[in-house]
Protein backbone atom coordinates (compact mmCIF):
# COMPACT_ATOMS: atom_id res chain seq x y z
CA UNK A 1 0.00 0.00 0.00
CA UNK A 2 1.15 3.53 -0.70
CA UNK A 3 0.97 6.41 1.75
CA UNK A 4 0.15 9.83 0.35
CA UNK A 5 2.25 12.89 1.10
CA UNK A 6 -0.86 14.53 2.57
CA UNK A 7 -1.33 11.69 5.03
CA UNK A 8 2.40 11.68 5.87
CA UNK A 9 2.18 15.36 6.83
CA UNK A 10 -1.04 14.80 8.81
CA UNK A 11 0.45 11.82 10.63
CA UNK A 12 3.23 13.94 12.11
CA UNK A 13 0.71 15.29 14.64
CA UNK A 14 -0.81 11.91 15.53
CA UNK A 15 0.22 9.65 18.41
CA UNK A 16 2.14 6.50 17.54
CA UNK A 17 0.25 4.21 19.94
CA UNK A 18 -3.34 3.80 21.09
CA UNK A 19 -5.54 1.95 23.54
CA UNK A 20 -7.27 -1.10 22.05
CA UNK A 21 -9.33 -3.99 23.43
CA UNK A 22 -8.38 -7.59 22.66
CA UNK A 23 -9.45 -10.98 24.02
CA UNK A 24 -7.16 -13.02 26.25
CA UNK A 25 -8.31 -16.33 27.77
CA UNK A 26 -11.97 -15.46 27.25
CA UNK A 27 -11.74 -12.02 28.84
CA UNK A 28 -11.34 -8.55 27.37
CA UNK A 29 -8.24 -6.53 28.22
CA UNK A 30 -7.01 -3.10 27.20
CA UNK A 31 -3.72 -3.28 25.32
CA UNK A 32 -1.39 -0.77 23.67
CA UNK A 33 -1.19 -1.04 19.90
CA UNK A 34 0.36 1.05 17.12
CA UNK A 35 -1.90 3.59 15.45
CA UNK A 36 -2.58 2.06 11.99
CA UNK A 37 -1.70 3.82 8.75
CA UNK A 38 -4.28 3.92 5.94
CA UNK A 39 -3.59 1.97 2.77
CA UNK A 40 -4.82 2.72 -0.72
CA UNK A 41 -8.35 4.24 -0.73
CA UNK A 42 -8.45 4.00 3.07
CA UNK A 43 -9.24 6.55 5.75
CA UNK A 44 -7.88 6.93 9.27
CA UNK A 45 -10.60 7.69 11.81
CA UNK A 46 -10.22 8.84 15.41
CA UNK A 47 -12.93 6.78 17.09
CA UNK A 48 -15.29 8.44 19.55
CA UNK A 49 -17.54 5.44 20.17
CA UNK A 50 -18.23 1.89 19.09
CA UNK A 51 -21.00 -0.61 19.95
CA UNK A 52 -21.34 -4.17 21.19
CA UNK A 53 -22.48 -6.94 18.84
CA UNK A 54 -23.20 -10.63 19.47
CA UNK A 55 -20.33 -11.54 17.19
CA UNK A 56 -18.00 -9.68 19.56
CA UNK A 57 -19.09 -11.78 22.52
CA UNK A 58 -18.55 -14.96 20.51
CA UNK A 59 -15.12 -13.81 19.32
CA UNK A 60 -14.12 -13.13 22.93
CA UNK A 61 -14.69 -16.76 23.92
CA UNK A 62 -13.19 -18.24 20.76
CA UNK A 63 -16.44 -19.17 19.00
CA UNK A 64 -16.15 -16.68 16.14
CA UNK A 65 -12.73 -16.91 14.46
CA UNK A 66 -11.25 -13.67 13.18
CA UNK A 67 -11.21 -13.69 9.35
CA UNK A 68 -7.79 -14.06 7.77
CA UNK A 69 -5.92 -10.78 7.58
CA UNK A 70 -8.22 -8.98 10.04
CA UNK A 71 -6.95 -7.39 13.26
CA UNK A 72 -7.57 -9.17 16.57
CA UNK A 73 -8.87 -5.91 18.02
CA UNK A 74 -12.60 -6.37 18.55
CA UNK A 75 -15.34 -4.15 17.16
CA UNK A 76 -17.43 -4.24 13.98
CA UNK A 77 -18.59 -0.64 13.83
CA UNK A 78 -17.62 2.82 14.98
CA UNK A 79 -18.20 6.54 14.65
CA UNK A 80 -15.61 9.26 14.79
CA UNK A 81 -13.74 11.97 12.92
CA UNK A 82 -11.50 11.61 9.87
CA UNK A 83 -7.89 12.49 10.70
CA UNK A 84 -6.13 11.18 7.58
CA UNK A 85 -6.99 9.81 4.16
CA UNK A 86 -5.48 8.09 1.14
CA UNK A 87 -8.79 8.33 -0.70
CA UNK A 88 -10.87 10.98 -2.42
CA UNK A 89 -14.29 10.79 -0.73
CA UNK A 90 -13.55 12.12 2.76
CA UNK A 91 -11.50 14.94 4.27
CA UNK A 92 -10.06 15.63 7.69
CA UNK A 93 -12.73 16.72 10.15
CA UNK A 94 -15.59 14.82 8.51
CA UNK A 95 -17.84 13.08 11.03
CA UNK A 96 -18.34 9.52 9.87
CA UNK A 97 -19.65 6.11 10.90
CA UNK A 98 -18.53 2.86 9.40
CA UNK A 99 -18.74 -0.90 9.05
CA UNK A 100 -15.60 -2.78 10.13
CA UNK A 101 -14.31 -6.34 9.97
CA UNK A 102 -12.56 -5.61 13.27
CA UNK A 103 -10.77 -2.82 15.10
CA UNK A 104 -13.65 -0.77 16.51
CA UNK A 105 -12.70 -1.15 20.18
CA UNK A 106 -9.77 1.24 19.81
CA UNK A 107 -8.88 4.92 19.63
CA UNK A 108 -8.08 4.82 15.91
CA UNK A 109 -8.92 2.58 12.96
CA UNK A 110 -8.42 2.45 9.22
CA UNK A 111 -11.30 1.70 6.91
CA UNK A 112 -11.99 1.55 3.19
CA UNK A 113 -13.55 4.84 2.14
CA UNK A 114 -16.46 2.96 0.53
CA UNK A 115 -17.52 1.52 3.88
CA UNK A 116 -18.05 4.91 5.51
CA UNK A 117 -21.28 6.86 5.85
CA UNK A 118 -21.80 10.43 7.06
CA UNK A 119 -23.19 10.77 10.55
CA UNK A 120 -26.92 11.50 10.08
CA UNK A 121 -28.08 14.99 10.90
CA UNK A 122 -29.13 15.32 14.53
CA UNK A 123 -27.09 12.35 15.79
CA UNK A 124 -24.17 12.46 18.18
CA UNK A 125 -21.07 10.40 17.46
CA UNK A 126 -22.04 8.05 20.31
CA UNK A 127 -25.47 7.45 18.76
CA UNK A 128 -24.02 7.05 15.27
CA UNK A 129 -21.67 4.32 16.51
CA UNK A 130 -24.69 2.06 17.05
CA UNK A 131 -26.01 2.36 13.49
CA UNK A 132 -23.67 0.72 10.93
CA UNK A 133 -23.47 -2.98 11.83
CA UNK A 134 -27.05 -3.19 13.05
CA UNK A 135 -28.78 -1.38 10.21
CA UNK A 136 -26.57 -2.74 7.45
CA UNK A 137 -27.05 -6.29 8.74
CA UNK A 138 -30.81 -5.80 8.90
CA UNK A 139 -30.85 -4.28 5.41
CA UNK A 140 -28.78 -7.16 4.05
CA UNK A 141 -31.04 -9.79 5.66
CA UNK A 142 -34.22 -8.25 4.32
CA UNK A 143 -33.21 -7.03 0.87
CA UNK A 144 -29.99 -8.68 -0.30
CA UNK A 145 -30.73 -12.14 1.12
CA UNK A 146 -34.40 -12.37 2.08
CA UNK A 147 -35.73 -10.47 -0.97
CA UNK A 148 -38.65 -9.10 1.04
CA UNK A 149 -41.71 -8.09 -0.98
CA UNK A 150 -44.57 -5.72 -0.23
CA UNK A 151 -47.48 -7.52 1.41
CA UNK A 152 -45.40 -10.38 2.86
CA UNK A 153 -45.29 -11.41 6.50
CA UNK A 154 -41.87 -11.27 8.15
CA UNK A 155 -41.10 -12.93 11.48
CA UNK A 156 -38.25 -11.18 13.29
CA UNK A 157 -36.71 -13.15 16.12
CA UNK A 158 -34.82 -11.35 18.91
CA UNK A 159 -36.93 -8.33 18.09
CA UNK A 160 -35.55 -6.35 21.01
CA UNK A 161 -31.98 -6.57 19.74
CA UNK A 162 -30.25 -3.89 17.69
CA UNK A 163 -30.72 -5.86 14.47
CA UNK A 164 -34.28 -6.74 15.46
CA UNK A 165 -35.35 -3.15 16.09
CA UNK A 166 -33.74 -2.03 12.81
CA UNK A 167 -35.21 -4.92 10.80
CA UNK A 168 -38.69 -4.18 12.15
CA UNK A 169 -38.57 -0.63 10.83
CA UNK A 170 -37.00 -1.57 7.51
CA UNK A 171 -39.56 -4.33 6.93
CA UNK A 172 -42.48 -2.02 7.71
CA UNK A 173 -41.01 0.55 5.32
CA UNK A 174 -40.89 -2.16 2.64
CA UNK A 175 -44.62 -2.75 3.05
CA UNK A 176 -44.37 -6.01 4.99
CA UNK A 177 -46.36 -7.16 8.00
CA UNK A 178 -44.00 -7.73 10.93
CA UNK A 179 -44.37 -10.40 13.61
CA UNK A 180 -41.91 -9.84 16.45
CA UNK A 181 -40.75 -12.51 18.91
CA UNK A 182 -38.97 -11.79 22.19
CA UNK A 183 -38.76 -13.01 25.76
CA UNK A 184 -40.27 -10.00 27.56
CA UNK A 185 -43.40 -7.96 27.09
CA UNK A 186 -41.30 -4.79 27.35
CA UNK A 187 -39.30 -5.76 24.25
CA UNK A 188 -42.50 -6.61 22.39
CA UNK A 189 -44.02 -3.23 23.25
CA UNK A 190 -40.95 -1.56 21.76
CA UNK A 191 -41.35 -3.68 18.63
CA UNK A 192 -45.00 -2.68 18.31
CA UNK A 193 -44.09 0.99 18.75
CA UNK A 194 -41.76 0.55 15.75
CA UNK A 195 -44.52 -0.90 13.59
CA UNK A 196 -44.78 -4.61 14.38
CA UNK A 197 -48.35 -5.88 13.93
CA UNK A 198 -48.02 -8.79 16.35
CA UNK A 199 -45.72 -9.53 19.29
CA UNK A 200 -45.15 -13.09 20.51
CA UNK A 201 -43.58 -13.83 23.90
CA UNK A 202 -41.85 -17.18 23.48
CA UNK A 203 -41.72 -17.65 27.26
CA UNK A 204 -45.51 -17.77 27.59
CA UNK A 205 -46.10 -20.50 24.97
CA UNK A 206 -44.45 -21.69 21.73
CA UNK A 207 -44.26 -18.70 19.41
CA UNK A 208 -45.07 -20.76 16.31
CA UNK A 209 -48.30 -22.00 17.90
CA UNK A 210 -49.25 -18.43 18.79
CA UNK A 211 -48.59 -17.32 15.20
CA UNK A 212 -50.58 -20.16 13.63
CA UNK A 213 -53.52 -19.38 15.92
CA UNK A 214 -53.46 -15.67 15.06
CA UNK A 215 -55.20 -13.99 12.14
CA UNK A 216 -51.83 -13.73 10.37
CA UNK A 217 -51.32 -17.48 10.42
CA UNK A 218 -47.81 -17.94 8.99
CA UNK A 219 -44.59 -16.40 7.74
CA UNK A 220 -43.24 -15.73 4.26
CA UNK A 221 -39.82 -14.69 5.58
CA UNK A 222 -38.13 -15.48 8.92
CA UNK A 223 -35.05 -13.60 10.15
CA UNK A 224 -33.37 -15.91 12.65
CA UNK A 225 -30.30 -15.36 14.87
CA UNK A 226 -31.30 -18.27 17.13
CA UNK A 227 -30.80 -21.35 14.97
CA UNK A 228 -31.03 -24.85 16.43
CA UNK A 229 -33.67 -24.48 19.10
CA UNK A 230 -35.99 -22.63 16.69
CA UNK A 231 -35.44 -24.84 13.63
CA UNK A 232 -38.56 -26.98 13.92
CA UNK A 233 -40.73 -24.02 14.91
CA UNK A 234 -39.49 -21.98 11.96
CA UNK A 235 -40.45 -24.63 9.45
CA UNK A 236 -43.76 -25.21 11.22
CA UNK A 237 -44.64 -21.51 11.01
CA UNK A 238 -43.48 -21.10 7.41
CA UNK A 239 -45.97 -20.53 4.62
CA UNK A 240 -45.59 -22.41 1.34
CA UNK A 241 -42.47 -21.18 -0.51
CA UNK A 242 -41.33 -19.44 2.67
CA UNK A 243 -37.76 -18.29 3.28
CA UNK A 244 -35.78 -18.83 6.45
CA UNK A 245 -32.69 -16.61 6.74
CA UNK A 246 -30.28 -17.87 9.40
CA UNK A 247 -27.71 -15.37 10.67
CA UNK A 248 -26.80 -16.64 14.14
CA UNK A 249 -26.77 -19.64 16.45
CA UNK A 250 -27.81 -18.26 19.82
CA UNK A 251 -29.91 -21.41 20.27
CA UNK A 252 -27.09 -23.76 19.27
CA UNK A 253 -26.21 -25.52 16.01
CA UNK A 254 -28.32 -28.65 16.47
CA UNK A 255 -31.88 -28.51 15.06
CA UNK A 256 -34.66 -29.11 17.57
CA UNK A 257 -36.43 -31.38 16.97
CA UNK A 258 -34.11 -33.04 14.40
CA UNK A 259 -36.58 -35.66 13.19
CA UNK A 260 -38.13 -35.01 9.80
CA UNK A 261 -36.93 -31.39 9.69
CA UNK A 262 -35.86 -31.67 6.07
CA UNK A 263 -39.04 -33.52 5.17
CA UNK A 264 -41.13 -30.70 6.62
CA UNK A 265 -38.99 -28.09 4.86
CA UNK A 266 -39.45 -29.95 1.59
CA UNK A 267 -43.20 -30.17 2.12
CA UNK A 268 -43.33 -26.39 2.56
CA UNK A 269 -41.11 -25.88 -0.51
CA UNK A 270 -39.09 -23.77 1.89
CA UNK A 271 -35.71 -22.16 1.41
CA UNK A 272 -33.06 -22.01 4.14
CA UNK A 273 -30.26 -19.50 3.54
CA UNK A 274 -27.41 -19.02 6.01
CA UNK A 275 -25.56 -15.72 5.85
CA UNK A 276 -22.92 -13.61 7.54
CA UNK A 277 -21.67 -10.10 6.79
CA UNK A 278 -18.20 -9.86 8.31
CA UNK A 279 -16.58 -12.33 5.91
CA UNK A 280 -18.19 -10.89 2.78
CA UNK A 281 -15.96 -9.45 0.06
CA UNK A 282 -15.10 -5.76 0.03
CA UNK A 283 -17.12 -5.11 -3.17
CA UNK A 284 -20.18 -6.78 -1.59
CA UNK A 285 -19.92 -4.67 1.55
CA UNK A 286 -19.36 -1.52 -0.52
CA UNK A 287 -22.50 -2.25 -2.54
CA UNK A 288 -24.46 -2.85 0.65
CA UNK A 289 -23.33 0.46 2.15
CA UNK A 290 -24.17 2.29 -1.08
CA UNK A 291 -27.64 0.74 -1.32
CA UNK A 292 -28.41 1.55 2.31
CA UNK A 293 -27.15 5.11 1.90
CA UNK A 294 -29.37 5.68 -1.13
CA UNK A 295 -32.54 4.17 0.31
CA UNK A 296 -32.38 4.71 4.05
CA UNK A 297 -29.83 7.27 5.27
CA UNK A 298 -32.17 10.22 4.78
CA UNK A 299 -34.84 8.41 6.83
CA UNK A 300 -32.48 8.34 9.79
CA UNK A 301 -31.93 12.09 9.47
CA UNK A 302 -35.62 12.99 9.16
CA UNK A 303 -36.73 10.72 12.00
CA UNK A 304 -38.61 8.17 9.91
CA UNK A 305 -36.19 5.53 11.23
CA UNK A 306 -35.34 5.53 14.92
CA UNK A 307 -32.31 3.58 16.14
CA UNK A 308 -32.93 2.13 19.59
CA UNK A 309 -30.21 2.51 22.20
CA UNK A 310 -30.09 0.66 25.49
CA UNK A 311 -30.36 2.62 28.72
CA UNK A 312 -26.84 1.50 29.65
CA UNK A 313 -23.56 2.52 28.03
CA UNK A 314 -19.98 1.70 28.94
CA UNK A 315 -16.43 3.00 28.49
CA UNK A 316 -13.66 1.25 26.60
CA UNK A 317 -12.19 0.04 29.88
CA UNK A 318 -15.57 -1.46 30.79
CA UNK A 319 -15.81 -3.58 27.63
CA UNK A 320 -15.84 -6.84 29.58
CA UNK A 321 -18.74 -5.62 31.74
CA UNK A 322 -20.57 -4.53 28.58
CA UNK A 323 -20.23 -8.03 27.13
CA UNK A 324 -21.47 -9.62 30.33
CA UNK A 325 -24.46 -7.28 30.32
CA UNK A 326 -25.38 -8.19 26.74
CA UNK A 327 -25.05 -11.88 27.56
CA UNK A 328 -27.89 -11.53 30.09
CA UNK A 329 -30.19 -10.51 27.19
CA UNK A 330 -31.33 -7.55 29.27
CA UNK A 331 -30.55 -4.92 26.65
CA UNK A 332 -33.11 -3.35 24.35
CA UNK A 333 -31.34 -1.94 21.33
CA UNK A 334 -27.67 -1.09 20.99
CA UNK A 335 -25.16 -1.03 23.83
CA UNK A 336 -22.66 1.77 23.20
CA UNK A 337 -18.99 1.69 24.18
CA UNK A 338 -17.56 5.20 24.63
CA UNK A 339 -13.94 5.54 23.53
CA UNK A 340 -13.24 9.23 24.12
Amino acid sequence: ATVSVLYWVTSMSLPTTMRAVIAEAGKLVVATRPVPAPGDAEVLVKIHATAINRADTLQRVGKYPVPKGVTDILGLEMAGVVVGSNGTKWKDGDKVMGLLSGGGYAEYTTIDEGLLLPVPEGYSLEQAAGIPETWLTAYQLLHFVGKVQKGETVVIHAAGSGVGTAATQLAVAAGATVVATAGTDEKLEVAKSLGASLGLNYKSSPWNTQLKESDIGGADLILDPVGGSYAGANVDAMNLDGRWVLYGLMGGPTPTPPDLLLAHLLRKRGTLTATTLRSRSLPYRQSLVAAFAESSLAKLSDGSFKPIFDKKSFTLEEAQAAHEYMETNANIGKVILKVC
